[in-house]
């Protein structure tokens, strides 16, 4: 009995204590603590079936893959190709056959009266700054689920590189009035990156946070000598708005778009 009433004296001291706090305003940062923990999953990649139709007009090769994930039991193994195979694969325009004798007919003897061979279609080239994307957006078979994201802090997305040296990552959001925010940065070899966007840097390029329509995520593939894969995972919101803000100074260099 004795031990009965000590454990109950003990609780309530503290519960005393913590009245006392609370009346002080100590307990704010409880409750911060506990706003920090407010999150949307934007794509985690856990539905084999849904979560990997992001657009890439094929020269990203996104599947799901168990190496290298960081949440759940799947990521997105994403193989971004190099300029030299965009469009390697060309089918003949109709065009480049007309005029071209068929099979048991005799050649055209070239009068004024005969059709001309039509000059066949340049080969499409990607342009000097091309690069390969997957993008997350309104059109997309895969959806951008979340369009509002004024109440959260951060965007953050976990990458694996795969390579043997580092590569330069670039994520890039658009809203609703074509306003777009840029950043980038390195992504160590053979580890996993924990990529870190504040929302704040987005509203200071004047991106309406209300009213977001897309996300892209690529790496740089400039001068490789192949492929470029990573493994992306755990695309989320994370963090209260209007909890304390991070020092400005260690967040990621963006561009931003007028």
């Amino acid at each position: 009995m004795g031990r009965f009433m000590q454990i109950l004296g003990i609780l309530l001291a503290l519960g005393l204590l913590y009245a006392v706090m609370a009346g002080l305003g100590l307990t704010q940062g409880f409750k911060r603590h506990k706003a920090t923990a407010k999150m949307q999953v934007i794509d985690d990649f856990e539905d084999l079936n849904d979560d990997f139709d992001w657009t890439t007009g094929g020269y990203v090769k996104i599947e799901p893959s168990t190496q290298n994930k960081t949440h759940g039991k799947y990521c997105a193994k994403a193989t971004f190709l190099l300029a030299s195979q965009f469009l390697s694969d060309v089918t003949p325009a109709a065009s480049d056959t007309a005029g071209l004798p068929q099979a048991g007919q005799a050649p055209s003897t070239g009068s004024a009266s005969s059709p001309q061979a039509a000059p066949p279609e340049p080969i499409p080239t990607p342009s000097v700054p091309w690069q390969p994307e997957m993008v997350l957006d309104v059109n997309s078979v895969t959806p951008l689920k979340a369009f509002e994201w004024q109440d959260y802090a951060d965007l953050k997305m976990d990458v694996f590189n795969d390579q043997a040296q580092p590569v330069t990552y670039h994520v890039e959001v658009g809203d609703s009035h074509a306003y777009l925010f840029d950043t980038s940065g390195p992504l160590t070899p053979k580890k996993v990156t924990n990529i870190s966007i504040p929302l704040d840097a987005l509203a200071q390029d004047r991106l309406d946070l209300s009213n977001i329509r897309s996300l892209r995520f690529w790496v740089d593939t400039t001068d490789a000598a192949q492929p470029v894969v990573v493994y992306l995972d755990y695309v989320r919101l994370e963090g209260d708005a209007s909890a304390p803000k991070p020092n400005p100074a260690a967040s990621p260099t963006a561009k931003g778009s007028p």
